[in-house]
């Protein structure tokens, strides 16, 4: 046994016992210790409480100030890679900047001289008045809408109002050549993203749950990326990359929907039906056809990791030589529901609804598609068909989690899973991984039926 072991041995094992008078409990001395303080002021106490008092709040103030000043001088993260550019890496929106071009590296300036902030908002062409309801036209429903946008717009207005004016500026001695996975993540205010010339490699994880971006468009110039009406694409079409969050905005405006639309007819602030189910259906059906429907190009092989991801679609047409659907390609999209094929011997790079008009068309995924990813479908509820073509020769993990629901008793969603091989060549041809079959009981692991030597709808 050690020194220090044996010592402290003796510390706890031997027993000191005390005799203290009663009515001394209270202020007996120890040897070494100090005296108890019971019922005796301490010296300069009220001095000592207000010292302490202020220690707290500097250390508070500091602290709030400097987590201030790192947020606001932190906005953009840049890294220095090996051949000497830089890598976009980290975008903290301080909740005014809507529009972002990366080319080079940037900073965020404050001016201090007093001047306004830029308002940039141009209001919508609306009615002075809100329309009596109830509605019966579309052209009423339109009316309608656009009072309540430029309502949203000029409260826009007041609240830019109340930041900062700002300026952003590039370090031309810098520039960007890539942009890094989860770069922009969760941002709920950038609009539009303009990739320059320089950026060379884009992960397809840098634009994560950026609920407001409408379009990405790339600098004509870039020699390894281009966009199609807003949406990122490879130079070459092969890769479709990233659809942003909030296409539909941007399709919107451009078929003069001011606002979004659901599948049920829209209530005032009461409650009150504005429009009849009946008069509301076509209005509904048409805004379906045009800002919920999205055409793949034909020269597209692959959809690339978390590409749809949020997007409002509720219709996709895939291009027959289509390849492979990466992890989390077409990821938790609420009104996802009918995906279709299209043959064609011409070159299709329309990407809107009108493109889709006299296709050859068929019902779910492509002859030739060879990988599913993880996650490729996951949370798709509105998905009723899928078709697995003898092709295909990998599935992910939880391909098609959580498309199935119970209501009432009946199963609702993705009921059942077709596929064209036997289930003997099935196993011995196709990867597969853990639960690519959607459970619908989770406390009985009950999956779905999955149809082998299925023929196509």
């Amino acid at each position: 046994m050690s020194k220090k072991e044996k010592k402290m041995n003796n510390i706890l094992t031997d027993d000191t016992i005390l005799d203290i008078p009663e009515d001394e409990i209270y202020t007996y001395k120890i040897e070494g210790l100090a005296a108890p303080h019971i019922n005796k002021p301490y010296s300069h106490y009220r001095l000592k409480k207000a010292v302490f008092i202020i220690v707290i709040v500097i250390s508070v103030s500091l602290s709030m100030f400097f987590s201030l000043y790192i947020l606001a001088t932190d906005t953009f993260t840049f890294a220095e890679i090996s051949d000497g550019n830089y890598q976009f890496t980290k975008f903290s929106n301080p909740g005014y900047i809507e529009e972002l071009t990366i080319n080079y590296a940037l900073d965020i300036v404050y001016p201090e001289d007093g001047s306004e902030n830029d308002i940039d908002i141009k209001l919508t062409d609306a009615p002075d008045a809100l329309p009596a309801t109830p509605l019966k036209t579309k052209e009423e429903f339109i009316e309608y809408q656009k009072y309540l946008l430029k309502e949203e717009q000029l409260a826009a207005i007041e609240n830019a109002k109340k930041f900062p004016r700002f300026q952003i500026t590039e370090d031309k001695s810098k520039p960007v050549t890539s942009i890094k996975e989860y770069a922009i993540n969760g941002d709920g205010y950038i609009k539009t993203v303009y990739i320059g010339e320089n950026v060379l490699e884009i992960d397809g994880k840098a634009f994560y749950s950026c609920w407001a971006l409408k379009n990405i468009e790339v600098d004509e110039n870039n020699p390894n990326y281009c966009d199609i009406d807003g949406v990122l694409y490879t130079k070459d079409k092969k890769t479709v990359v990233c659809y942003p969050c909030d296409h539909d905005q941007y399709l919107r405006e451009k078929y003069g929907y001011p606002k979004e639309l659901w599948a049920d007819p829209p209530r005032d602030t009461s409650n009150k039906e504005i429009i009849s189910a009946e008069d509301y259906a076509p209005i509904f059906e048409e805004y379906k056809t045009k800002v919920m429907t999205y055409v793949i190009p034909s020269t597209v092989e692959t959809v690339g990791e978390l590409c749809f991801n949020y997007s409002n679609l509720k219709t996709v047409y895939l291009p027959e030589g289509l390849k492979k659907i990466d992890n989390l390609g077409f990821f938790e999209m609420p009104n996802m529901s009918d995906f279709y094929t299209y043959v064609t011997e011409s070159a299709v790079t329309d990407t809107s609804y009108e493109a889709a008009e006299g296709l050859e068309t068929y019902l779910s995924f492509p002859e030739g598609l060879q990988y599913i990813g993880t996650d490729a479908f996951s949370y798709n509820k509105a998905m009723t068909y899928a078709y697995i073509p003898s092709s295909v020769t990998y599935i992910g993990h939880h391909a098609f989690w959580d498309t199935v629901y119970k209501e009432g008793g009946e199963l609702k969603g993705l009921y059942e899973i077709n596929v064209a091989l036997d289930k003997d060549t099935f196993k011995k041809t196709v990867e597969t991984g853990d639960q690519w079959v959607p459970i619908y009981d989770s406390n009985l692991l009950r999956k779905i039926p999955v149809n082998y030597e299925a023929e196509r709808k």
